[in-house]
């Protein structure tokens, strides 16, 4: 809910070296770009030189002695590389109604039939490897499915809400901030302790389980000790709280003159605007206080 202007640091409060003129800055530009040198080459520029590696393609390949090696130290290189000694077409075609599906799946793979497979078993038939029941050995192969891993819940909030409430009574001053965050038990005597104790700076209860009624309630309770700077209800679980709700809210911010952060979702636009400037006005405040000034 922060202004652009107060979510960073400012880096540009110094003093001007002159008038601003920008005719003047562009004509600046120009002759600073003109008169820089342009980077040298590591390599000097040479013409007739291609630099990089040139594509060729399958009609650009020599062939002849050189082609027959590469060829023969590919299929050398595979795990298992298929070699067929076959005189004429008929014993092309035997061969093909004789030989097993895991072989058949793998010259798919190899001759780049890649819709007729899975992706492990055209990947394993590209790197020679054996086809295996984790990927399938026939064309009907299923995947097994890939096991997630458990992740186990987020524990619990242990915050002893009694020892808060009973310590927020006797006003420790060491009780800055109460997180109860995701709890399924809020008591609603958070709104006698908000009424009560002028040492809670932050509550925290970004919670699924409380109603959009009761942090209506809870903002409201600040208006008595107007100490609270830091109020946090973001409800994942109830995103949309409604118009009422929502102006019930803002009418709440704009009485505090403490708060300094609200940490909630408004849908509507006018709620939204109207909370920030009621605390652009807070952040003001501090500042003059801070200085020893009055708002008026």
């Amino acid at each position: 809910m922060l202004p652009p202007s107060q979510r960073c640091r400012d880096q540009t409060d110094k003093s001007p070296t002159g008038p601003f003129k920008r005719d003047h800055l562009l004509k600046f530009l120009e002759e600073q770009a003109k008169n820089e040198k342009d980077w040298e080459d590591v390599v000097p520029f040479s013409p007739g030189i291609k630099r990089g590696k040139v594509w060729e393609g399958d009609s650009g390949r020599e062939s002849g002695e050189d082609g027959v090696e590469e060829r023969a130290s590919g299929v050398a290189g595979m795990e298992m590389p298929i070699e067929l000694d076959l005189d004429d077409e008929d014993e092309f075609e035997e061969a093909l109604d004789h030989a097993p599906e895991r072989d058949l799946v793998d010259l798919a793979g190899i001759l780049g039939m890649h819709n007729i497979l899975n992706q492990p078993q055209y990947y394993n038939a590209l790197k020679g490897k054996q086809q295996d029941e984790s990927t399938g050995m026939t064309f009907a192969g299923i995947i097994r499915a890939y096991e997630p891993k458990e992740t186990p819940d987020e524990p619990d909030n242990e915050t002893d809400v009694d020892d808060c409430i009973k310590r927020l009574e006797e006003n420790d001053e060491d009780m800055k901030e109460v997180n109860i965050n995701n709890m399924k038990r809020v008591s609603k005597g958070l709104l006698e302790l908000l009424e009560t104790s002028p040492s809670l700076k932050v509550l925290n209860i970004e919670s699924n389980f409380i109603t959009p009624e009761l942090l209506a309630k809870l903002l409201r309770a600040t208006l008595t000790t107007q100490c609270l700077t830091e109020f946090r209800a973001e409800n994942q679980r109830q995103s949309v709280l409604g118009n009422q709700i929502e102006m019930d809210m803002m009418l709440s911010v704009e009485e505090n003159q403490s708060l300094l952060r609200v940490g909630v979702a408004f849908q509507s636009m006018e709620a939204r605007h109207r909370v920030s400037e009621a605390l652009e006005r807070n952040y003001e405040r501090v500042r003059l206080r801070r200085l020893g000034k009055s708002m008026d």
